[in-house]
């Protein structure tokens, strides 16, 4: 699972606000543009309007602001309230209409002209307007984690349903951070609210609005009246739990209770109603992360040597049909993704066991391996990874961690291994790259700097094809380095009532609420 910490992110700055140049990508509305398929049209719905949908997940909620969201259910919870311009495509490709029915990108002009829907209202009734565009610019560039991801953006006009985003430079990365929800927009000046005031109670132009809600607890979600979409959402009310035990929140989607549960573990899946189980398209990617900068990893021989040691067939067959072997680093299944140009690793005994006799540790070393206690799908893992480790000398300690005490160490590079399962939140390519950048290459401490003039190269690319040769040199170099290896490449999971209708996710497992009806 992804969590987006402030250690991470800070970097995510310096990244975007460096990546100019003069790109002539002429990404437009026809082929970023589309109409949201999951919507539930009122004929379709027959009677099945109305009721409470309650989903029940795992991860704690961060609170209301934006730039603040740490794990997934955040983003998932803030883009029914405070919605974006756009919004992601289900394909993990695609860019959809938000707030905004349509919009053009001139990377020559310099400008993205947005159409907003009519009656795009806040929930207070007034209308979206360039003033509250350019204030949520401002709240969103003064962030510490997501902050300077709108760089480029250097002015906002418009009068009426029309917005005008002004550019410095054009940006390939640009169109998906504005359909992520950490570019929800609000009100300006709060609707007159002191900050802390709206965060405790916010006003956004989504589908929804809050009810009651606390932090690491329930979140009661309500329609919001003036929403431009008078048919969404089509249930009277959206209920949020965080349910930490695996066993009762079967308990609560058997009985009924829950219609919804968010982020299913392979381990468990098999437990539920095969027909309960939402199976997105292959996206996850779980990997290890080997330390670089201190012995035994410091030496490539003995990382290449782990690379042919781990039985990825072993890990396939453990996780069972919702996981397959890895096809590299990278997170598939979005836009402009490209494979290594060779082989990805796979078990080779004799060639671990070469590489290992001729490096620094041979005869034999050892190693720590962290991981999240309570990530069922990284306990089993880890278990595999010391087995095959232990057939060529290495012997691997495994220290299970809660979550916080995890990723303190493994964003600090404090560990000789680490494993994990990341995926994005945005429908580019260059979504994993930011995240790749922002770990350390995933917790191993491998250097950074051809990475960030990659990013920078994908960034003013001309063309889709140049944009996946940069992706392919990413995808190899992580082959010859071997400091970031991915062990296995699945499907994130939810248990999704039969008799909802319109639910839809992304490969990364974000979805939206309001496209939800109850009933068959």
């Amino acid at each position: 699972m992804r969590f987006r910490t402030a250690i991470a992110l800070m970097v995510l700055m310096a990244l975007l606000a460096a990546a100019c140049g003069d790109s002539s990508s002429d990404t437009t509305t026809a082929d970023t543009g589309g109409t949201t398929e999951t919507t539930v049209s009122t004929d379709d719905r027959g009677d099945a309007g109305g009721g409470t949908l309650t989903a029940v997940r795992f991860e704690s909620f961060d609170g209301w602001v934006l730039d603040s969201a740490a794990a997934y259910s955040s983003y998932q919870t803030h883009q029914a309230v405070i919605e974006p311009l756009m919004r992601f495509g289900a394909d993990g490709q695609s860019i959809e209409p938000g707030l905004a029915e349509s919009w053009d990108y001139d990377p020559d002009g310099l400008t993205i002209t947005f159409t907003l829907h009519e009656g795009a209202n806040f929930s207070n009734g007034d209308p979206v307007t360039a003033e509250d565009v350019a204030f949520s610019l401002d709240i969103w560039n003064a962030g510490p984690n997501f902050g300077g991801s709108w760089d480029a953006i250097v002015g906002v006009t418009g009068e009426g349903q029309e917005i005008v985003l002004e550019l410095a430079y054009p940006d390939n990365t640009l169109m998906a951070v504005l359909a992520s929800s950490i570019s929800g927009i609000m009100p300006k000046d709060f609707a007159g609210m002191t900050e802390d005031d709206y965060y405790n109670d916010p006003i956004g132009a989504g589908a929804f609005v809050v009810d009651e809600w606390s932090i690491g607890g329930r979140i009661v979600l309500t329609p919001n009246e003036f929403y431009y979409d008078p048919e969404r959402p089509y249930v009277d009310e959206l209920i949020l739990d965080v349910v930490t035990d695996e066993t009762e929140r079967q308990i609560l989607f058997d009985s009924g209770e829950a219609q919804i549960i968010e982020y299913l573990s392979p381990t468990v899946a098999p437990q539920y109603d095969p027909a309960d189980v939402y199976v997105c398209t292959v996206h996850s990617v779980e990997h290890i992360g080997l330390n670089v900068l201190r012995p035994p990893f410091d030496d490539p021989l003995v990382r290449r040597a782990v690379a042919y040691a781990i039985d990825y067939d072993a890990i396939d067959a453990a996780l069972g049909e919702y996981f397959g072997l890895p096809s590299g680093i990278l997170s598939p299944n979005i836009l402009n993704w490209a494979p290594p140009s060779k082989p990805y690793f796979s078990r080779d005994l004799d060639m671990a066991n070469d590489l290992l006799a001729q490096s620094s540790a041979a005869g034999g070393t050892s190693a720590e391996l962290i991981y999240d206690a309570g990530n069922a799908l990284d306990t089993l893992v880890v278990q595999i990874i010391q087995a095959n480790l232990a057939e060529i000398g290495i012997d691997v300690s495994l220290s299970a961690l809660e979550t916080g005490a995890f990723l303190d160490r493994a964003f600090s590079i404090d560990a000789d291994m680490t494993i994990w399962n990341y995926g994005a939140i945005s429908p580019n390519i260059s979504d994993p790259l930011i995240w790749i950048y922002a770990t350390g290459w995933l917790f191993s401490g491998q250097e950074t700097d051809t990475l960030f003039d990659q990013f920078l190269a994908y960034a003013d690319a001309a063309t889709n094809a140049d944009m996946q040769a940069i992706i392919t040199e990413v995808q190899d170099g992580a082959i010859d380095e071997a400091a970031a290896i991915a062990v296995a490449e699945g499907s994130y999971l939810h248990a999704v009532n039969q008799n909802l209708t319109g639910f839809e996710s992304a490969p990364w497992g974000l979805y939206y609420y309001d496209t939800i009806a109850l009933g068959g």
